[in-house]
C-alpha cells in the first residue's frame, strides 16, 4: 500500500507539473495504439488505475499481488532478455557471462499466452485541475492520409518555435511556451505551455497551413532555419548517449541510410519545401484530437469543443 500510494503521489505531480507531455500523450492515445500502451503504463491512464488501486487496496490487495506474480512469470523469460551494451571492447565477453549468468536465472515454466489488444477511442477530453494555465494539445497521424515523413518537417518545427506559434501563443497570447513534433511514423502534434487560453489557441492552430503556404525566406533566412535544426541534430554525445541512441534505433527500426536521408533533406531544403508541408499539417489538423489539461473554468467554457470533462484527479 505504501508502494502504491508513493506512487500515486509522485504521478499526481508529474502529470500536473508536465502538463504539455500529459496532454499531447492522452491526445495521441485517441488513435494510436502505442501511445494508447504508453499512456496505460505512465500517463492519465495509468494515474487512473492506481488512484482506483489505492482507493479499493483492500479489497483488491490479493488480486493485486497475484496478478504482478503472473506478470513477472511472464515478461522475466529468457526469450524476452535483451541487453544493450555501450564500452569498451574488452569488456565484452565479461559482460556476456555476467548477462548470460542473469538470463540463466529467469523463469522458463510454460505459461499461457494472450494477446492484449488496445482499442483506440477518440475522445476529446478536458480534464479540470486546480491552476489556473491551461496545456492544450491537438494531435494526427499523416501518415493515415497517405503522406509521407520528411525531414523538411524537423525545419519546420524550428520555424513554428521562433515564428509562428512563437508569435501567436507566447508574444500575443501569452503563454509560456509551444511545441510541435512530426515522428517518422507520422505522429505529429501541436501543445501550448502554461497557456491563460484555450480555444483561442486552437484557432492559433487552424491558421498553420495558411501560414506555412504563405512563407517567405530568401537563402540567407532559410540557412539560419536549417543550422538551426541540424546543429539539434549533429550534437557531440557521450558513450552512455550513444548506446541511448542505438538502442532506440534498433527498437524503432531506424537505420544509418535513414537518418542521412533526413539529414539531406534538411541541408537541402528550400521555401518551396516547406510550403509543401501545408498538406501534412492538414492532415494532422484533420484528425481532431484534442487534449485540454487546464483550470477549471476555461475546461467547462470550452465545453462545445471537448466530448468530455473530468477532474484530472479525483482523490
Amino acid at each position: 500500500y505504501e508502494i502504491v500510494a508513493s506512487v500515486k503521489s509522485r504521478a499526481q505531480v508529474n502529470l500536473t507539473g508536465a502538463g504539455h507531455s500529459t496532454a499531447v500523450l492522452r491526445a495521441a492515445a485517441y488513435s494510436s495504439p502505442m501511445a494508447a500502451f504508453q499512456d496505460e503504463m505512465a500517463g492519465i491512464g495509468y494515474y487512473q488505475f492506481i488512484e482506483k488501486l489505492e482507493k479499493d487496496f483492500e479489497q483488491r490487495k490479493e488480486e493485486t499481488v497475484e496478478e504482478l506474480c503472473k506478470l513477472m512469470k511472464k515478461i522475466l523469460r529468457p526469450e524476452n532478455f535483451m541487453i544493450s551494451y555501450t564500452g569498451e571492447r574488452e569488456s565484452l565477453e565479461t559482460v556476456q557471462k555476467l548477462t548470460g549468468a542473469v538470463k540463466a536465472g529467469l523463469g522458463t515454466e510454460p505459461v499461457e499466452k494472450s494477446e492484449e489488444k488496445l482499442t483506440c477511442t477518440k475522445k476529446n477530453e478536458g480534464f479540470k485541475t486546480s491552476g489556473q494555465v491551461q496545456y492544450v494539445a491537438q494531435t494526427g497521424n499523416f501518415k493515415k492520409k497517405g503522406l509521407e515523413y520528411t525531414g523538411a518537417l524537423e525545419i519546420l518545427k524550428v520555424i513554428l518555435s521562433y515564428d509562428y506559434l512563437w508569435m501567436n501563443l507566447r508574444v500575443k497570447g501569452g503563454a509560456y511556451g509551444c511545441m510541435s513534433g512530426f515522428k517518422r511514423n507520422g505522429e505529429s502534434y501541436l501543445v501550448s505551455y502554461r497557456d491563460p487560453h484555450l480555444k483561442r489557441t486552437l484557432d492559433v492552430y487552424k491558421g498553420i497551413p495558411d501560414y506555412i503556404r504563405n512563407f517567405q525566406a530568401d537563402e540567407r533566412e532559410m540557412t539560419k532555419y536549417i543550422i538551426g535544426t541540424i546543429s539539434g541534430k549533429d550534437v557531440p554525445r557521450t558513450p552512455q548517449m550513444k548506446g541511448s541512441v542505438s538502442k532506440t534505433a534498433y527498437f524503432c527500426g531506424v537505420t544509418e541510410e535513414m537518418l542521412q536521408k533526413e539529414r539531406d533533406q534538411i541541408l537541402n531544403a528550400s521555401a518551396e519545401d516547406i510550403h509543401a508541408l501545408a498538406e501534412i499539417i492538414e492532415a494532422v489538423l484533420a484528425a481532431d484530437q484534442i487534449c485540454v489539461v487546464g483550470s477549471e473554468s476555461k475546461v467547462a467554457e470550452a465545453s462545445d469543443v471537448l466530448m468530455e470533462v473530468k477532474p484530472l484527479i479525483n482523490c
